[in-house]
């Protein structure tokens, strides 16, 4: 098949794992097969340039999410939902189609899965921005100030590295919904942050696809920590000017009250986590999902098992 998922030229985690997880689990892609596989990410939405040259191909959703927009996602027979994200994406089309959990929990499908479950504990706290704010936060120097692991949202040295640091976290803080996504798969528990996306993304884009994951996992009432930052404000205008646009540890320190992101991040006491009912219950039912797919491929299905 051919994967198809937004690419970042500088990288992002979370659409990366696109092209290391499905490969595991459906074999090699191929760019000129027939068949697209839309699986991790915000994608389905009117115009998306993804779906530019692909209207006469069969196009599979694996647990895809829905991006809000003005215009209705239309759909004709070359599309073939097998499931969505979450309900606020099933409800975008009429709940004509099923919705499980994001497509990043089959990463608990996969035979070594287990061996990120044994990963020893290293860091008690760890952050996970949005990919976007890398660009102007220097992330490493903030997290050393606080006493917290910073891993990078452009999975720099590979995602196989990300989800380790993942697993040897005791806590995870994030913006960065993947983030939150596979600490939740890798059973780790975790609190969102709101910094940089309602400018990033736009604040109704990055509300509603949480919103729309959450809801899959049944946790609805979640506390996240906002960090206020306003385009017109004396910050915003501090951090245009710096040099390599990006916010050190040392400018922030005396300006704690314009963006109280040290004191906010160092005040984080609430994480969450998702049953393990409700686990069990995604793991189940993407398995019969792959399953069905990997037959249809023709590819082994005797030991596909998932014992999570």
């Amino acid at each position: 098949m051919n994967y198809v998922y937004y690419k970042d030229p500088k990288g992002n985690f979370g659409d990366d794992l696109n092209g290391w997880l499905w490969p595991k689990l459906f074999g090699a892609g191929n760019v000129t097969d027939p068949e697209v596989f839309l699986g991790i990410g915000s994608i389905l939405y009117d115009g998306s340039p993804l779906f530019r040259d692909l209207s006469d191909k069969r196009k599979i959703v694996f647990g895809t999410g829905v991006r809000p927009a003005h215009k209705t996602f239309q759909l004709d027979n070359s599309w073939d939902i097998r499931f969505l994200r979450g309900p606020l994406s099933a409800y975008a089309f009429n709940n004509q189609f099923p919705y499980v959990a994001d497509a990043a929990y089959a990463i608990r499908q996969l035979p070594e899965f287990d061996k990120f479950l044994h990963v020893k504990k290293k860091y008690k706290v760890s952050v996970i921005p949005y990919f976007k704010s890398v660009s102007y936060v220097d992330w490493e120097s903030i997290c050393a100030r606080l006493g917290f692991h910073y891993i990078s949202p452009r999975a720099e040295k590979g995602v196989d590295h990300t989800l380790q640091e993942i697993a040897a976290s005791q806590f995870v803080i994030a913006e960065a919904m993947h983030g939150a996504i596979l600490a939740d798969a890798l059973r780790v528990p975790w609190h969102r942050f709101v910094l940089s996306t309602p400018h990033t993304e736009g604040s109704g884009v990055s509300e509603f696809k949480w919103m729309d994951w959450q809801a899959a996992i049944q946790l609805y009432n979640i506390n996240a920590t906002v960090v206020k930052l306003y385009r017109k404000s004396f910050l915003h205008q501090k951090i245009k000017a710096l040099s390599g646009n990006r916010i050190s540890a040392e400018f922030l320190a005396p300006d704690v009250v314009k963006l109280d992101l040290l004191k906010t991040l160092q005040g984080v006491t609430e994480f969450y986590l998702s049953e393990d009912d409700v686990i069990r219950r995604i793991d189940n039912k993407i398995h019969d999902h792959a399953f069905l797919l990997r037959k249809e491929k023709s590819l082994d299905t005797s030991s596909f098992i998932t014992t999570h």
